[in-house]
């Protein structure tokens, strides 16, 4: 499923991310990485672009362009208190996982 198909209140969490390195390394630097939980709090009203909070305690807009390629799996509930349970400590994760993952992609390119 992708992020742009998500529901107001929908909660997931991100599997893989589809988009350049360069701004996919953008995204990771604000938190948007695998294995963190995101929620979908609120779509403009052409459906143009999301209001997002992150485990580690961001809240971001993203266009539902940039939504597309962002795979995720949806978890129960949908209530904030994600925040207060993952707060610090998400986004070093997050930056290992984004060097990790960084890494294998230059190990296979040629």
């Amino acid at each position: 499923m992708k992020l742009s198909e998500l529901e107001k209140g929908q909660k997931a969490l991100i599997n893989k991310i589809n988009l350049k390195q360069e701004i996919k390394e953008r995204l990771m630097s604000m938190g948007i990485c695998i294995g963190a939980t995101i929620k979908v709090c609120r779509k403009t009203l052409n459906q143009d672009s999301l209001h997002v909070t992150l485990d580690c305690a961001a809240c971001l807009a993203l266009s539902r362009d940039e939504a597309a390629f962002i795979e995720v799996t949806p978890v129960g509930g949908n209530g904030f208190g994600f925040r207060k349970k993952f707060r610090g400590g998400n986004r070093e994760r997050c930056c290992e996982a984004l060097q990790n993952e960084v890494a294998a992609e230059n190990k296979n390119r040629p």
